[in-house]
């Protein structure tokens, strides 16, 4: 990443929407069932172009981002790796192949690592922006029309998933996003922020 492909935010213009950030904060939900509509490539552009205005401290740009194409070969494979994983540790093929077809029938699907750095404070730092990262492009999603599963599950968790993605051994997996357009609505509850907060 050379310093002359790196953007200014004052050179950026945002996508027009008639969502607000408190629309999109309150209106993301997870949720995993979805419309056979497959979110168009701009559309995933715009969401991962809102991710990396992600905060991140030192500017390390910490957050790698893999799209699978559906009905491609890589998410062939990545489907298989969910098969294999989730079969060696249950020995139940029902649930494995759930977990493939899972991986199959996403209209969307991006996973999402941090990189290290030199130190574990940098490191964890990395994580944090890279956590970040995946709000702003759920926020997107929200703008767009869609919605978004985080995942961290079986999907994410076979060995060489980093290797067959072309990352590297050592990158932190952040998740794995199921985007669609929601077939359902999605609700969910919060503790009000009065009961975690003191105003010294």
């Amino acid at each position: 990443m050379t310093q002359s492909s790196r953007l200014r935010s004052g050179n950026v213009t945002a996508p027009e929407t008639d969502t607000t950030v408190y629309e999109a904060i309150h209106n993301r939900r997870m949720n995993n069932e979805f419309t056979e509509f497959a979110p168009s490539r701009e559309a995933l552009q715009r969401m991962l172009d809102a991710a990396v205005w992600a905060p991140n401290h030192r500017l390390t740009n910490p957050w790698r981002f893999f799209v699978l194409e559906k009905g491609g070969e890589k998410r062939a494979e990545v489907a298989q790796l969910a098969y294999d994983n989730l079969f060696a540790r249950s020995g139940n093929h029902e649930n494995a192949d759930g977990s493939r077809q899972r991986v199959l029938d996403a209209p969307a699907l991006i996973y999402v690592y941090s990189v290290p750095a030199d130190s574990e404070e940098m490191t964890q730092e990395n994580y944090a922006a890279a956590c970040c990262a995946v709000q702003n492009l759920l926020l997107a999603a929200v703008a767009e029309g869609l919605a978004g599963d985080w995942s961290t599950g079986n999907t994410t968790r076979h060995p060489a998933l980093a290797e067959t993605l072309g990352g590297e051994p050592d990158w932190t997996m952040v998740g794995a996003l199921f985007i669609g357009q929601p077939s359902r609505p999605s609700a969910s509850v919060r503790a009000p922020a009065d009961e975690v907060t003191a105003w010294l």
